[in-house]
């Protein structure tokens, strides 16, 4: 059983015949795990690229692709990774021709492939390019080429304007651009040029994330070890302050807590992760989000090339949350939207009045300055924004 065949299409009666019509997801996910190296803050699930093993890979996530749109239609498209454009020119074409073969790619309302520098030619971005993808997302995190070599990114500043120049070149005009803060002895003026930089470019979308110590990662050992120094919360708070100051100045919408965008140009993808609807993930390690049940394909990629060659069961976890649960969760991931979530929504979507099943946490947190919370929304306040897991947890 392939994880996308979760749900239930729907059946409708058509000259005394059942005719089964598409389930209508809002996104679908499809995971390439190969990176060229691996980066020392990273914790996604990502291994080194091997050519037989990205070619086996593809064969699996078709069969898997195939079952998921036999049943459902999709809204937006989302390739990310990994670095899903490590993989050669042959591969990528393959892969964009199997999403057009089962999707149906001219009437998507975004289609967005993350890139990074150092691994897309000129054949892979018209090759893209004339796939129907119309958003790209570059992994850039730095125009400080100190800062990528500690990282251990391949490619240099340089290298990533040049990248981003080519792809506009080439007819992208919708392009967001990933960057990092809070690296070990960051300066806040060396972020502050980041951001500069960056907004000379002109991305219709700019993600900014604070630099994160996930456990199991090479970073956390050489901060363990002292080889590294996190930087202080206080610096880390002052450059989230200016990230959010200076970009809402540069006419970018700050819409969620990491995310910035011209008007418009929101991250319609993600926004369906946010507002915790529908979506289907394809490949090792994929989530998907059916019926208000959750599912994690096998995250080992060897794991998963062979269980899909021999047939057998992809999903190794799946929960159903109970209905309390299912609600804490809906406004949690509804907060990270600086809009937050209206009184009328949360309960039509969660099917509980938002004042009895948190009363005591969001008189708390109106007190302490932490959130807005009137007759019709709750959302975070600026200061919410600066503590947001905090205030998150809350309603756990």
């Amino acid at each position: 059983m392939y994880v996308c065949s979760i749900g239930k299409a729907k059946v409708r009666k058509q000259s005394g015949l059942a005719v089964i019509t598409q389930h209508q997801i809002p996104s679908l996910y499809i995971h390439i795990p190969f990176c060229i190296s691996k980066c020392i803050y990273c914790d996604f699930n990502s291994i080194v690229t091997k050519s037989q093993m990205v070619d086996e890979y593809l064969t699996a996530i078709e069969q898997e692709l195939q079952s998921a749109t036999g049943r459902h239609s999709f809204g937006t498209v989302f390739i990310g990774g990994g670095t899903p454009t490590v993989v050669n020119e042959i591969q990528l074409d393959r892969l964009l021709n199997m999403i057009a073969k089962h999707v149906d790619v001219h009437n998507l309302k975004e289609y967005t492939i993350e890139v990074n520098p150092g691994t897309l030619s000129d054949e892979k971005t018209i090759i893209m390019k004339n796939s129907h993808v119309d958003r790209i997302s570059i992994g850039i995190q730095s125009f400080n080429d100190r800062y990528l070599k500690l990282l251990g990114r391949i490619h240099s500043a340089n290298e990533a304007k040049d990248i981003y120049f080519n792809l506009r070149e080439k007819g992208f005009k919708n392009i967001s651009i990933d960057l990092i803060y809070g690296y070990p002895a960051q300066a806040i003026n060396e972020w502050k040029k980041d951001l500069r930089e960056c907004c000379k470019l002109d991305p219709e979308h700019i993600s900014a994330y604070c630099l994160t110590y996930e456990q199991g990662t090479p970073i956390v050992e050489m901060t363990d070890s002292g080889t590294l120094k996190k930087l202080n919360e206080e610096e880390e708070l002052k450059m989230y302050e200016f990230t959010n100051d200076f970009l809402c100045d540069n006419d970018y919408n700050h819409y969620e807590i990491s995310n910035f965008a011209k008007r418009g140009k929101e991250c319609l993808h993600n926004t369906v992760y946010w507002e915790n609807r529908e979506y289907i993930g394809i490949g090792a390690g994929a989530f998907s989000y059916v019926n208000g049940e959750r599912y994690c394909n096998i995250k080992s990629v060897k794991e998963y090339i062979s269980s899909s060659r021999s047939k057998k069961r992809l999903i190794y976890f799946s929960e159903k949350l109970p209905q309390k649960q299912r609600a804490s969760e809906i406004l949690i991931m509804a907060l990270r939207m600086t809009s937050g979530i209206s009184k009328k929504e949360f309960a039509q979507r969660s099917g509980f009045d938002l004042n009895e099943l948190f009363e005591k946490q969001l008189n708390n947190l109106t007190q302490a300055g932490l959130i807005n919370f009137d007759d019709e929304r709750v959302m975070l306040t600026r200061k919410g924004l600066s503590v947001a897991d905090s205030v998150m947890m809350e309603f756990v």
